[in-house]
């Protein structure tokens, strides 16, 4: 016959290790969870962490392509300025070339003028009287009065011209068209001025207009006191050709 004690103390063992068998699956279960959590919190720090890198990658790309943007605008510009340069530069050498080798103006005409005076000085020196008793009695010199032939220096340079001046440029017109422009900034030095543009319409080209202008800024800085830095390749080739205009270059 069994025992009851000992089957009721066995019953009790078996309930004790069920129970501690609870308490491990508990444990565990425990253990799970705090992994789970942990795993969670890693999981949403990874996700704040990428949404984080992400806005900063977006506002990085935004400045490269504002950055790339700018960069585009600049160097249109400097082309655009480059061009304009350019464009100032073939200008101010056709009109120098113009006034160098077109007959009626500019050098062609000086030396043109100096051979007309020089066979004109040969010929009168042939037809002189071989004797002083045959030269005629000297009267003297009557005085006439001078007058200007326009008012307006404009007129002298073209019929019909108006020279105007605006800030610090000097347009010639005729009727409502511009003839011709020169212009000039203040610098670089408190008493200078910079000579940086002359343009001729090219159907007026040929004759005295770029000069007619340039001697009008070069008046303007005589009556201000005032040096000019010719940066216009025709304002230079003028002052280095014209020894008058030696007491307003401002040289370097």
């Amino acid at each position: 016959m069994k025992n009851p004690i000992k089957e009721l103390k066995g019953i009790k063992d078996s309930i004790n290790e069920a129970k501690q068998a609870m308490d491990g699956i508990k444990a565990t279960l425990n253990d799970v969870k705090s992994d789970v959590d942990e795993a969670k919190q890693n999981l949403q720090h990874t996700m704040e962490h990428a949404k984080e890198t992400s806005q900063e990658a977006k506002a990085s790309t935004d400045q490269l392509k504002s950055g790339i943007q700018n960069s585009k605008t600049a160097v249109q510009d400097t082309r655009n300025n480059l061009s304009s340069a350019t464009q100032d530069v073939k200008q101010s050498v056709t009109i120098v070339k113009e006034e160098f080798n077109t007959p009626g103006g500019g050098f062609a005409a000086d030396e043109e003028q100096t051979k007309q005076t020089g066979s004109k000085r040969l010929s009168a020196s042939r037809t002189l009287p071989s004797s002083d008793s045959q030269l005629p009695a000297m009267q003297p010199p009557q005085a006439t009065a001078i007058t200007p032939a326009y008012e307006n220096p404009g007129a002298e340079l073209i019929e019909g011209g108006q020279l105007i001046k605006e800030g610090t440029a000097f347009f010639l017109k005729k009727g409502e068209e511009i003839v011709g422009e020169i212009t000039y900034i203040p610098g670089p030095e408190s008493d200078t001025w910079t000579l940086n543009h002359t343009y001729v319409n090219p159907e007026y080209r040929g004759g005295k207009i770029a000069q007619g202008l340039l001697d009008q800024v070069v008046q303007a800085a005589r009556a201000e006191n005032k040096k000019i830095l010719p940066t216009c390749s025709y304002a230079l080739a003028q002052f280095k050709r014209h020894s008058q205009y030696e007491d307003v270059w401002m040289r370097y």
